[in-house]
């Protein structure tokens, strides 16, 4: 985890009244590191969930931990107020399917932080300076685990754009108009301590390191890492009506609109 990118944009959207400590949160594909970020931040009310149990119960104390996939969880709709992943949906069979089932269990939105897809990142992959695939995260589990799924066969690098992420939020949740939020962040191999980039591309990053930070201060969307942030719609659009829990079409709007 880029643990200053990832507090920054916690501390942003609590100085926005958005998040708090006293609200509750779950993290997917999550661990200590999610653990020290609840921590730092004063939040009392999570709960930690990943297929890893390599550090289970004892990583994400002080707060309870489950094993479970992304994809599939086991929470009822609307448990936690805030859903939670750090670099975790890219290691997902669907990304997508693994966004939607944290947007599902929250009540009211989700916190990503995932790569993002820019021209920069795929000149990159094409130069060799960044993979398609995270042979590395495999590598780091001596070829065990930390591929898709946590299975030894690494997963592919999902990066996303903000208009994949509003569409793929809008197509689930068609009731209402959300609120979107982005903040980019520079994230090169060794900021990591569990990344093993391979000797030759920690090499050209490493002299490309001035270049590519004056590149995304100015151009902050050519940045590989971006939290995106959606908050669910507070109210219906005009053309729906609620019937007890029930969420329907309003005929009034189509005599209003329609006639």
């Amino acid at each position: 985890m880029h643990t200053a990118f990832v507090t920054s944009v916690f501390e942003r959207l609590m100085a926005d009244d958005v998040v708090s400590a006293e609200q509750s949160f779950v993290a997917v594909a999550g661990g200590p590191n999610e653990a020290a970020l609840f921590r730092s931040l004063g939040i009392a009310d999570a709960t930690i969930t990943n297929l890893d149990t390599s550090q289970g119960e004892a990583g994400a104390a002080p707060y309870p931990w489950s094993r479970q996939a992304a994809q599939d969880l086991d929470f009822a709709d609307a448990s936690f107020d805030w859903g939670l992943v750090v670099d975790g949906l890219h290691h997902c069979p669907s990304p997508h399917a693994g966004l939607l089932e944290l947007y599902r269990v929250a009540r009211r939105g989700v916190i990503a932080v995932e790569a993002r897809d820019s021209r920069l990142m795929r000149l990159a992959e094409r130069t060799g300076l960044t993979g398609r695939y995270e042979v590395e995260a495999v590598v780091a589990h001596d070829g065990l685990a930390g591929g898709v799924d946590n299975t030894p066969v690494p997963n592919h690098v999902y990066r996303w754009t903000e208009a994949e992420f509003e569409k793929t939020i809008r197509s689930f949740d068609p009731t209402g108009e959300p609120r979107f939020r982005y903040a980019y962040a520079l994230h090169l191999p060794w900021q990591s301590a569990e990344m093993h980039a391979g000797r030759r591309r920690r090499l050209v990053l490493r002299v490309a390191e001035p270049v590519l930070k004056a590149v995304t201060t100015v151009a902050k969307k050519q940045c590989n890492s971006m939290a995106m942030i959606v908050e669910k719609p507070k109210r219906l659009h005009p053309w729906l009506r609620t019937d007890g829990d029930a969420v329907g079409f309003d005929p009034a709007y189509r005599t209003r609109h329609f006639r």
